[in-house]
Order: C-alpha cells, then structure tokens, then sequence
C-alpha cells in the first residue's frame, strides 16, 4: 500500500483526505492519505526525516509550513525556488523533492474563472508561503501594480526585495490605506475565513468601495469576511483540487489525473 498525507498547524479543515481517499477509491489504487497536525518546526523536520520511499511516498504541506519545508528538501522544482516554498514532497530514490503546486493550482483557478490579471492592480492578504507564490504569479501574468497588506511588515518586505527583480515594470509595494486603488483585485492568502473569529485590523485598512475580482484562495471558509461589492468573487475550491491533480501526476509519476473527473471532485467539497 502506497502511504500520503498532509500537514500543517491547522489542519481540521482540511479536505485533503476526503478528496485524496476517493481518488484512490475511483482509481482502484491500493494507497491511503491521511492528515497530521504538527505544532512546530522541530515536529516538521523530524516528521519528514523520519520518513523515507518505503514508508511514505508523498507529502503535501499547507499553512504555515510552506516556507520552512522548502529548506529541508534535497531538490525543487523551478517554481519552489523561485518562490522559495513548496506544498508537495515527493520521495523518490531515496531523496526528498518539493514541488511548488499552488502556483499551478492558482494559474488554473484564474484561467478557468476568466479573471484578467494583466495590467491589473491587485492588493494581496498575507505574507506567508502562498501570498508568495500568487504574487509570483501575478507578476508572470504581467500585473499593473501588486500591493501587499499582511501583519508582519518585515515578511512582506522581505517579499517585495526578492521579488523586485522580477517585477521591473510592476509596482509592487507595501498596501497604504490612503491608496484610493478602484476596481482593482482583492485575493486573500492569510488564514481569515478559516475562523470565525479574526483581529479585524487588517479588514479595516481596505478603502476601495468596489473590487473587480475577490478571490479567496481558502476553500473550507468558515465565515465570509470578503463580503465586498464586486463584479466576481471564487473561492479557493478549483485551486485545492488542481494542485492536489498535480500532486498526483508527481508521485505517480504520470498523467493519471487524466482518468479523473474534475465535477466529481469538486462536489466532495460541497
């Protein structure tokens, strides 16, 4: 029996068994993915050092780990190291490779949805593993302008000095609240609507009226604080299901997604 999880500090939320279980079930395939909450760091790096091909053949890592895993892994992919973070860990011939699949999984979710981001403003929430690889992809997409709003100052800045070199013709800079940005996109990649109790600080500091596009990277929302006029909003609901395709294909080294229908799965999440 092939052996796969998930882990991340929450990690309730997640649909990720559900979603991976069934697949293995539709498939006919003799494996089992199961999720594991790890507290810190250490209980990342010892999980993943006490693994090995024989007993686990991949891994996916959500919030707040993204970053952190990116450093304990033999190899990456293009994406990863660009955007210096990873959701996905094969282990292969005795060696652990990371896979940056959210940056695939938000490509897919703009594209299916119909969401212009060329010559766009945007305000991002959060600065963490996914805020950078969707600001990663904003930039590949040729956004106008990227503006980031998170708690931590010192992350987001952080962010905009890596990236600077990327994004020559982008403005890219921390969110001023006195900004009076219109009709730009609001994309959420912080953990607000996993709770339905947040520190509204963050909320506060949006001025626009309306937005052209809100999107939710989180797919299990508890409460929605979005609740903003625009001309579309999506969740994160496509996003999940495509990296978790793509995270498939990697460890079975294939296109067997390919067997998958995408309706289906995107009704276990309902």
């Amino acid at each position: 029996m092939h052996h796969f999880s998930v882990i991340g500090n929450p990690i309730a939320h997640s649909k990720s068994p559900i979603l991976f279980n069934s697949i293995f079930n539709q498939l006919k395939i003799d494996a089992h993915y199961k999720s594991d909450l790890l507290i810190n760091n250490d209980d990342v790096r010892e999980y993943i050092a006490s693994h090995n091909t024989k007993t686990i053949k991949g891994i996916n890592i959500t919030m707040p780990f993204k970053e952190y895993c990116f450093s304990l892994v033999d190899d990456k992919d293009k994406i990863a190291e660009t955007t210096k973070s990873i959701n996905c860990i094969h282990f292969k011939n005795n060696k652990t490779i990371g896979y940056n699949n959210d940056y695939y999984g938000f490509i897919k979710l703009i594209e299916s949805n119909q969401i212009k981001i060329t010559d766009t403003n945007n305000i991002i929430i959060g600065s963490g593993g996914s805020a950078r690889t969707i600001i990663f992809a904003l930039i590949e997409k040729k956004a106008k302008s990227i503006h980031i709003l998170s708690r931590n100052l010192k992350t987001a800045t952080n962010i905009i000095e890596e990236f600077k070199s990327y994004a020559k013709n982008i403005n890219l800079q921390i969110w001023n609240p006195s900004n009076t940005l219109q009709n730009c996109n609001l994309i959420n990649c912080s953990p607000i609507g996993l709770s339905i109790q947040i520190n509204n600080t963050i909320l506060s500091q949006l001025t626009a009226k309306r937005y052209e596009s809100i999107i939710d990277i989180n797919y299990n929302i508890q409460k929605d604080y979005f609740n903003f006029n625009s001309n579309q909003k999506v969740d994160g609901k496509s996003m999940f299901i495509y990296q978790a395709l793509k995270s498939l294909d990697i460890w079975f080294e294939s296109n067997i997604s390919n067997k998958l229908d995408y309706k289906y799965l995107e009704q276990l999440l309902c």
